[in-house]
């Protein structure tokens, strides 16, 4: 995940490889347009445990690569109605991520 003790281009190498990963993972899971609203939840599984901040800034590049995969219309809170983040221990070097995104209905 992104470090904020990485020197910026590093940092900025690694978010959009993030947000490139998002991209193609979700490629064939996209909706036929993309959800106007929405609840997001991500979690990430590490062997240590993140401050709110930063665990919320962690997910960034994934939410931005879920834009740019047209799973979601934008990021704004006006589309993402619910954004939860969640952290579970993990064995170090067993680091991971899940994405849930469900649509509201209005």
């Amino acid at each position: 995940m992104e470090n904020g003790h990485k020197h910026w281009a590093i940092a900025g190498k690694a978010r959009r490889e993030w947000r490139q990963r998002t991209r193609l993972r979700v490629f064939l899971e996209r909706p036929n347009v993309p959800l106007v609203s929405c609840k997001i939840v991500c979690k990430r599984f590490s062997s240590v445990e993140p401050d709110r901040d930063n665990l919320a800034r962690s997910f960034k590049s994934i939410v931005d690569g879920l834009k740019d995969g047209k799973i979601i219309k934008d990021d704004k809170p006006s589309i993402v109605k619910e954004f939860i983040t969640l952290w579970e221990k993990a064995p170090k070097k067993n680091g991971k991520v899940e994405i849930l995104v469900e649509e509201i209905l209005k």
